[in-house]
C-alpha cells in the first residue's frame, strides 16, 4: 500500500487505539483501561494538536478497530467491523491542513472523537483493501494481545516491541538451560 506521511501515521494511531482499548496484556502485564493521556499519546501520532478527550468517547471505536484487525488473515469480517464502524461514523472526507503543511485528507472534525475515529477507521480500510493487510500481526509474545503493522522489508516481524521479542527470547534461553 502506497501511503502518505498522514495515512501512515494514521493506520499507526488506528493500531496504538485498538491496543489501547483492545488489548487484554500489553508486553506481558495485564493491560490497564487507558486514561485521557493515554488516547492524547495516541492522537500526537498524526497531530501535534489534539484536541481534549474523554477516554470514553473512544473505548467503543478502540475495540471495535482491535477486533477488527485481530480478525485477520480473515479479511471479510474486519472489513465488515470497519464498514460498521465507517458508516457509525458518518466518515465524510475533506481536505485540511495546518500552516506550512501539505494538504491532507480528514474524515470528521478533528476536534471530536468522533472525527478520529473516522479517521482511524478509514486508515484501516485503505489498509483492507490493499494487498498488505497481511502485514497487521498479534505479538506472539507470551502474555501480549498487541496487535501491529510489520513494517520490515522482508515481512517477518514476530513481536510488536523489543521489550516483547527480549522477553520472548529470555524465556527460550531459560527452557533450553532447564531441559539440557
Amino acid at each position: 500500500m502506497q501511503a502518505t506521511d498522514h495515512l501512515q501515521a494514521s493506520l499507526h494511531a488506528a493500531i496504538a487505539l485498538a491496543n489501547a482499548f483492545g488489548s487484554g496484556y500489553r508486553q506481558g502485564r495485564p493491560a490497564v483501561p487507558p486514561d485521557a493521556a493515554a488516547v492524547d499519546a495516541v492522537l500526537r501520532l498524526t497531530t501535534n494538536r489534539p484536541p481534549a478527550v474523554d477516554p470514553g468517547d473512544y473505548a467503543a471505536g478502540g475495540k471495535t478497530l482491535y477486533d477488527a484487525l485481530g480478525n485477520l488473515p480473515d479479511v471479510d469480517r474486519a472489513v465488515d467491523l470497519v464498514n460498521a464502524l465507517l458508516k457509525e461514523t458518518k466518515a465524510a472526507p475533506q481536505l485540511t491542513r495546518d500552516v506550512g503543511a501539505p494538504w491532507h485528507l480528514h474524515f470528521g472534525s478533528p476536534d471530536d472523537a468522533n472525527g478520529w475515529l473516522a479517521e482511524f477507521a478509514t486508515a484501516v480500510a485503505m489498509l483492507l483493501g490493499s494487498d498488505e493487510a497481511e502485514r497487521v500481526r498479534r505479538c506472539e509474545a507470551a502474555r501480549c494481545d498487541d496487535l501491529f503493522l510489520d513494517a520490515t522489508r522482508n515481512g517477518n516481524q514476530r513481536f510488536c516491541s523489543t521489550a516483547c521479542q527480549n522477553r520472548a527470547k529470555v524465556a527460550a534461553h531459560r527452557a533450553r538451560v532447564r531441559s539440557s
